[in-house]
Parts: structure tokens; sequence; C-alpha cells
């Protein structure tokens, strides 16, 4: 009987560290099959993801690492993501993902968890060292982040690896105000969304065999892009046929380049003889 229990209780031990043994190789495993890399450049204040298997960066971002290099520097994996998250110095951060230890990929701080009060003046430090070591980005950014790489993805930091320049340029906003909006952040009630809209109602109807070009019945505009950019951005899905009565509808899409963000416009436009 007692021969029995000990053979019970060894086998028990010896099923737990095959389990244990098989965890972590599953770990390792995901980690190893992560889409991409993100490297950080200190010196620089540029962050570039890099697709592990075409070797190409899918994207380019401005940070603010810590002031005086106080961003630790090695090779890391990716361990937590906190949607809101308690940051050093009693203010908050937006799309959290940790690196290692208290060091994260976040937004600029904000003095309460609220979309609307991300201090300003460290918004506009974006592109230089400004942190206490943590790695900021503008929320489109650490929400990419977020959002794409999944735990176990690797984070390199330091100054050999030259980076490539974003094409999302770095934006200055009021310091007026002590607090305010990211320009990026796509909460439905930030006021930084650009404006896309029917220039004129009398636009939804013409005559058969009118002349009609759908970027001209439409108003575009925002605090970041000149209205030409604009339009050059705008993407129509459907077809107005002046030819033949009846209703046609179009789709309107406007991705400001200097945010990121998106407005979308549906319009039902009329033929009649």
């Amino acid at each position: 009987m007692k021969r029995m229990k000990k053979r019970n209780t060894v086998l028990i031990i010896l099923l737990c560290m095959v389990m244990v043994f098989s965890l972590v190789c599953h770990r390792e495993a995901g980690a190893a099959k992560t889409s991409y890399t993100i490297y950080v450049n200190r010196k620089t204040n540029i962050v570039n993801v890099v697709n592990n298997k075409s070797k190409k960066v899918v994207r380019a971002m401005y940070c603010s690492t810590g002031i005086r290099y106080r961003t630790i520097k090695g090779s890391y994996r990716t361990k937590q993501k906190l949607r809101w998250h308690a940051l050093y110095g009693g203010v908050y951060g937006q799309y959290c993902t940790r690196i290692s230890g208290a060091y994260l990929f976040h937004s600029v701080p904000y003095f309460s968890a609220n979309s609307k009060r991300v201090e300003t003046v460290e918004y506009n430090k974006l592109g230089r060292q400004a942190s206490k070591g943590c790695v900021r980005l503008a929320v489109v950014d650490a929400k990419w982040i977020y959002d794409n790489c999944r735990l176990g993805t690797k984070v390199v930091i330091g100054e050999s690896k030259k980076l490539k320049n974003p094409t999302r340029g770095l934006l200055k906003i009021s310091t007026e105000k002590k607090e305010g909006w990211d320009p990026t952040d796509p909460n439905k009630k930030n006021p930084y969304y650009p404006t896309l809209k029917l220039a004129d109602e009398h636009y939804r109807q013409m005559k058969v065999g009118s002349n009609f070009d759908p970027l001209s019945v439409i108003t575009v505009s925002s605090p970041f892009t000149d209205r030409e950019t604009l339009l050059k951005k705008v993407k129509v899905t459907g077809k107005v046929n002046t030819r033949k009565a009846g209703s046609y509808k179009l789709t309107y899409t406007l991705k400001d380049p200097a945010t990121e963000l998106k407005r979308t416009l549906k319009v039902t436009f009329k033929v009649i003889n």
C-alpha cells in the first residue's frame, strides 16, 4: 500500500513537471512566431516595427524615450497590455504595452484616465527625450502596438541600428491650456477629427445628362492638413450614372494623413428627368 502511494506521488510529480515543461515550450514557441520586432532608438527617438518575414518596416513612429537615456537598453519581449494604467508621478497612460519591469510603451501622459486630459506640454515633446524611462507615443501609435503586436513580441532598444523616419510628421498643439486632446486619439469625441460633409443639400438631386464630379460636391477640412491634400485622400465607393434616372448611393471615406483619423459620409444622389 505504501509502495503504491509512493509510486502515485512520483507519477503526479512527473506529470506536473511534464505539464510545466510543455507550458514553457508553448510560450517560447508562441514568442518565436510573433509577426513583428520593435526597434527603439533612444538618441533619435524613433520607433520602427519590422515584419519578421519580409524584414520591411511596416510602421515608423516618433516617440519620447527617457531623459538622459533612462530607458533600458537591450532585447526584451512584451509581457502585458493595459488599456489605461497609472504611471510614475500620479499620471496615466493609454494603450500600454509592458516591455520589462516598469518600462512600457504608452501614450503621452494624462492628468487622469480621461481622453481629454492629455498633458499638452508633454505632447509637444514627442521626438525628443522627455520621459522617466518609458517609451511615449502618440495615441494612434501606442494603440497600433497594443492592437497589432501580441505578447511576446521582441523589442530591441539602443542606438546602434539606424531607423527609418516616420512619414507622419510631428504635430504641435496649443499649450494655452495645460490639458486637452491628443490629435490622433480615435475617440469619437476628439475635436481634431477632419470635417467631411456635403457642400449643399441641393447637390443631392440632378437632371439626366448633368455633369457630376463626386469630389466637387463635398467640403473637407482639418486643423493640420490643407484642403487640396485632404481631397486627394478621399476615397469614393459607388457611382452615379447621370444618363439614367434613379437613386445612387456613394460612400466617401477620408483619412487625415496628419492624424490618421477617419471620417465616412454616405450620400444618396437622385438623377431625375
